[in-house]
């Protein structure tokens, strides 16, 4: 999958951030796992070990042919029956989602990010946890003539600090993500 990435040009997390999120899932005893945006699974896969064989990762992915690697991937892992796949609107699938989940993974497009917290602070269990990627967004968070991706990380960065019922840390890692508790 690294390699598939490196020669596509194609945005993964990589294995530090993907040891991150097995640890964190795995240190909650997470078995429901929603991502928001999966591109050809990478996440799913660190997710997937985690959650163990009773446990269910929904992978959202905007693209079918993305989906369709994933699954690939996932098969050959030996994970595909942990992973549900659903292609379209991460944020609407998570809106139709039932019930709670343990950890949401927030890598949509960046401009959506404030509209993720309030379906996430629905969907997220207490003691649940709710993860952003790309927070510091090569340093253009700091900026205050920003673009439209820009914006909505500095948006969901602000509604995050400032939500009563989330604990937020920004780990400064790859290119920044964030780690809020739902208290």
């Amino acid at each position: 999958m690294e390699a598939y990435a490196e020669r596509h040009g194609f945005p993964i997390i990589g294995p530090l951030v993907g040891r991150v999120l097995y640890q964190l899932a795995r240190s909650i005893g997470a078995r429901r796992v929603f991502e928001l945006g999966s591109g050809y699974g990478y996440t799913a896969v660190w997710f997937a070990l985690a959650v163990g064989p009773k446990g269910r990762v929904v992978m959202t992915e905007g693209d079918p042919k993305n989906s369709s690697r994933a699954m690939r991937y996932l098969k050959r892992a030996r994970l595909a029956a942990r992973v549900t796949p659903l292609v379209g609107d991460a944020l609407r699938h998570l809106e139709r989602e039932r019930g709670t989940v343990d950890v949401i993974l927030n890598d949509i497009d960046k401009w959506q990010y404030p509209e993720v917290f309030p379906v996430a602070r629905k969907r997220l269990r207490r003691g649940g946890l709710l993860i952003t990627d790309n927070m510091l967004w090569s340093g253009r968070v700091l900026r205050q003539r920003a673009d439209r991706n820009t914006r909505g990380i500095q948006e969901l960065t602000r509604l995050l600090y400032n939500a009563p019922d989330f604990y937020t840390t920004l780990l400064p890692i790859r290119d920044g993500v964030t780690v809020s508790l739902k208290l």
